[in-house]
């Protein structure tokens, strides 16, 4: 079954910028990433909107694909102008994985490791700071089929990927297996998504989706 924590207003106010993630059952293939409330956007603020697409459309990047330098434990899409350096988190005892400052992303500890041969590896970030200024990973939404992405481990050792898909998808409705740790290896990059309604959600104010990038390896 799939569930949204719900924070009381004072517990909101205290962690604005925290994300957690709620798991179902052992076993179970779905599950929720839900923000807790950050503040929107300022009105005159330009909004970065995802142009959706799918696997089956063709590539559209055209650009330079060579693996760039990086410090370790970073995610780098040069396409868009996005680096932000990875923190790894766990889970509280009722089994939320907390985000870090938005000027980081988080890789999920129970997904599949980064640069791996099998299972998602699952990466999330926030959208906004707490002023409302775009984070790093509000450059999701600029993302285009094909271009590539890159993703550093402990040591310093990269990898690429080549992105693959872009979605909004309802906080409810991530795609099945996420945090597989089996299957082919595949990399899921969310955060917010900033065009989507501003609504009350479980009792809390929420961006109502998900910004979703899959990225498949790219030998």
């Amino acid at each position: 079954m799939i569930q949204i924590r719900n924070h009381s207003r004072a517990r909101r106010n205290r962690v604005a910028l925290t994300a957690v993630v709620s798991f179902g059952m052992a076993g179970a293939t779905a599950g929720v990433l839900a923000f807790t409330a950050p503040p929107a956007p300022p009105p005159a603020q330009p909004i970065p909107v995802p142009s959706g697409f799918t696997s089956a459309e063709p590539d559209t990047y055209i650009g330079p694909a060579a693996i760039p330098g990086l410090r370790p434990g970073t995610l780098s899409i040069p396409g868009v102008d996005l680096e932000v350096g990875l923190v790894d988190e766990g889970r509280d005892d009722s089994g939320y994985l907390v985000v870090p400052d938005a000027s980081k992303a988080a890789r999920y500890i129970g997904s599949a490791a980064g640069c791996g041969t099998k299972g998602s590896t699952l990466l999330a970030g926030h959208v906004n700071f707490r002023d409302g200024s775009l984070a790093p990973m509000a450059s999701l939404a600029r993302v285009t089929k094909g271009m590539p992405l890159y993703l550093s481990d402990k040591v310093g050792v990269t990898c690429r990927y080549k992105i693959a898909g872009l979605e909004s998808l309802a906080k409810t409705a991530l795609p099945e297996g996420p945090y597989a740790t089996e299957g082919p290896h595949l990399l899921r990059v969310v955060t917010c998504d900033l065009a989507s309604p501003f609504v009350p959600m479980d009792g809390q104010a929420q961006f109502a989706n998900n910004t979703v990038v899959t990225a498949v390896p790219w030998p």
